[in-house]
């Protein structure tokens, strides 16, 4: 036996062989159980054939009858290992012996054999023989065990998935990790390999196996792996759980298709509760991500008979996370306290002082965005009066601040305008219905009124000496206004006016017209009815006094890490996608500030990191823009192929594939495909991936739920069957106890 080091006293050179001799039994020790761990993932007992063919592609594999029987079947899209490595044997190769390896196969049809012809003739001949019996052509006496045996092979084509190989993580370590390589970087003609149908702990280590691209890749169980949907036992050897993993998600593009009913918003309800469930205590490493859901039905943040609750209630799986889920909805709702209304005041505050810039654009900002929202709603008009009234731009110019009070009044003026014409649009009135109009309509210009000969005009001419008017008053006279202005009488008043308020500058003279063109255009919009009814439908999104604007709150909410669901239920399809765009506008440019001007983290000595957001857009083909693969006007665009470096995840689900633009197909990296019934809609995911696998399977089977899983950690497409969503429920919260997903 060696000496022990405090054994020798001359020197280190015995020391030294006692420690490499010690490291090699070490390492040879790890290459061994690395090699029998690799061993472990093949059970003599599933063996079901023979490789009898292979090119870097596709291998065809020679089954027996019986072997497949004793392995439980071998349906389509099964996962099987061919190798050359003999299970228990006490001979193992080495760890890095090209024979310590497996290749994954995916059954993806019949292969041919050189007999066929042969073996086909004696089915017939069989089949002739017990045509007019009760028995079937395999019982005796129609056929000889012989001839039975015979008939009972047959070839099985698989696609090559890939090599599990074992990888040394360390040379210095001797420390041997399970790679796996998409691909076989040789192959041999001449040398045979046996095959195996992994089961149970094996075939759980397979499905779930992990290619460590963003570090911590823990997963959360989503469902079971299902190969047909004719099976439906959950304890199938093979019904093994399926992880999946969340980080996956975060600034990633994730697809779900299907018809409807097939399982998609289920797996979205599934995939929002497993990235909630990332900040909870128990997990090892915590993360916040916000999300967003759109909610077009109602069914995320209401309770509901399908999911026995619904998505909001994930909030009580803990009791550190309750504030972390945020709803918002057009109205308060009886089962919702704390629900946060999506409406603003479409008026504004009343303005302090109006010659200052930041006060007014404080006190205006709700009546600015109003303005974006009929905007929207107004912009596919093309009558010339409409997009007038839409280019008007009701930001406070720089001139209010200018000594020359002038420019201070016209905007008012312009302000007051776009009030009244909210109100004639059918617009509630504010609260108080006194509208202030000192200083608006001088001395000058209620005389020209008076010497008007409609009288409808010349009616106005005092009541424009009040300071007050009501705001129904206020819209008929900004209606009579519109007409004035178009009248000769006008033209000669303002000719007057700025013959009056000519002064001299610096570089010449300027003219000051008693009205601009922000007023002329914002008048125009009276001109025709069509204008006004349209603007109309935008009241429902109005509330007086409500002086904050709800996506500032939902932008704050998402970058503080919570869960926001804007219930979209009532509203009108138009306004809701408009919201829907507004929100998404304001997220993405907070989060691209975020980007372009980061701040220092001043406790970590690094750059701070843009707080991760998840949006989820349900229906899709209603959503993201059927133009050109260069179209990047819509937002929901913008965000599926800019966001991934803003921090910013998608998640798009859709019947109809074919709609999305196919450069936002061609960088999405997870992918959730159910049923799809039509050759068009399948033609465009089976260029994807290995769907092409699964094309006949995805056409055919219906079954709710039953999706075709590729994920960006996962280097191979899964069958899974996504678990049934399930919620607390309110009954169940008054109990005080708590639901989770099964």
């Amino acid at each position: 036996m060696a000496k022990s080091a405090h054994q020798d006293t001359r020197g280190g050179t015995l020391l030294s062989e006692t420690q490499a001799e010690y490291q090699a039994e070490q390492a040879a020790k790890q290459a061994q159980q690395a090699v029998q761990s690799l061993a472990e993932l093949i059970d003599e007992r599933q063996q079901i054939g023979d490789l009898i063919g292979i090119d870097f592609g596709i291998a065809d594999v020679l089954v027996h009858d019986a072997l497949k029987e004793q392995a439980g079947g071998v349906p389509h899209s099964c996962f099987l290992l061919a190798t050359r490595l003999v299970p228990q044997s006490q001979a193992m190769p080495a760890p890095d012996d090209p024979t310590a390896s497996l290749l994954l196969l995916r059954v993806i049809g019949r292969s041919p054999l050189p007999n066929d012809i042969e073996t086909q003739q004696a089915r017939l001949e069989a089949g002739q023989r017990a045509s007019d019996t009760a028995h079937t052509w395999d019982q005796r006496p129609h056929t000889d065990q012989f001839t039975l045996h015979q008939m009972r092979y047959a070839g099985i084509r698989c696609r090559i998935l890939g090599t599990f190989r074992l990888h040394r993580m360390s040379m210095s370590t001797g420390d041997w990790q399970l790679d796996f390589g998409a691909d076989i970087d040789n192959y041999y003609a001449g040398q045979g390999m046996k095959i195996y149908k992994p089961v149970q702990n094996a075939l759980q280590r397979i499905t779930n196996f992990t290619r460590n691209l963003q570090g911590d890749q823990s997963k959360v169980e989503i469902g079971r792996l299902r190969y047909a949907a004719s099976v439906k036992d959950p304890r199938a050897p093979e019904a093994v759980p399926v992880g999946f993993a969340t980080q996956d998600l975060v600034a990633r593009r994730t697809a779900l298709f299907g018809m409807t009913r097939t399982g998609k918003s289920n797996t979205t309800k599934t995939i929002a509760k497993a990235l909630f469930q990332l900040r909870l205590p128990s997990v090892p490493n915590p993360l916040r991500v916000g999300q967003l859901i759109l909610d077009p039905n109602g069914e995320y943040a209401n309770e509901n008979p399908q999911d026995q609750g619904c998505l909001k209630n994930v909030r009580h799986l803990h009791p550190s996370v309750v504030e972390d889920v945020v709803t918002y909805g057009l109205v308060e709702h009886p089962y919702d306290e704390g629900r946060k209304i999506t409406k603003f005041d479409f008026f504004g505050r009343r303005v302090a002082s109006w010659t200052q810039r930041a006060s007014l654009n404080a006190s205006l900002q709700t009546l600015y965005q109003g303005k974006e929202i009929i905007n929207e709603l107004l912009r596919g008009e093309t009558a010339a009066y409409i997009q007038n009234f839409v280019q008007t731009d009701m930001t406070a110019p720089d001139a209010v601040e200018d000594s020359e009070r002038g420019s201070s009044v016209r905007y008012r003026r312009a302000v007051f305008v776009y009030q009244s014409i909210l109100i004639q649009a059918g617009f509630p009135p504010p609260q108080s219905n006194r509208c202030f109009i000192k200083g608006l309509f001088s001395a000058d210009f209620r005389e020209t009124l008076k010497n008007n000969p409609d009288p409808d005009i010349q009616s106005w001419s005092d009541r424009l000496a009040n300071d007050v008017l009501s705001w129904s008053e206020a819209g008929a006279w900004c209606e009579q206004l519109s007409k004035f202005v178009r009248t000769d009488a006008f033209k000669t008043f303002e000719r007057e006016y700025a013959q009056k308020k000519t002064k001299r500058c610096n570089t010449g003279q300027e003219t000051r017209k008693w009205s601009d063109d922000r007023l002329l255009r914002l008048l125009s919009i009276f001109e025709n009815t069509r204008g006004l009814r349209l603007m109309g439908e935008a009241w429902n999104w109005h509330l007086d006094g409500q002086t904050s604007d709800y996506v500032d709150d939902i932008v704050a909410d998402l970058r503080a890490g919570r869960l926001v669901i804007v219930d979209q239920a009532l509203g009108d399809p138009d306004m809701n996608r408009i919201a829907a765009e507004r929100i998404l506008e304001q997220i993405f440019n907070r989060q691209k500030q975020d980007f372009i001007r980061p701040k220092w983290d001043e406790e970590n000595s690094r750059l701070k990191p843009i707080p991760p957001i998840v949006i989820y857009a349900e229906e899709a083909h209603t959503l993201l823009p059927r133009g050109t693969d260069s179209d990047v006007r819509n937002i929901w665009a913008r965000v599926a192929k800019e966001g991934a470096k803003f921090a910013l995840g998608i998640v798009y689900s859709t019947q109809e594939p074919s709609s999305i633009q196919t450069n936002i197909l061609k960088n999405t990296e997870n992918w959730f495909i159910a049923h799809l019934n039509n050759t068009d809609e399948l033609r465009e995911v089976r260029k994807y991936y290995d769907f092409e696998d699964f094309a006949e399977s995805i056409l055919r089977v219906e079954e709710p739920g039953f999706l075709r899983m590729r994920t960006l950690s996962s280097p191979y497409t899964i069958p899974v069957q996504v678990h049934l969503f399930t919620a607390m429920s309110l009954n169940t919260q008054a109990k005080g106890t708590h639901a989770v997903s099964r």
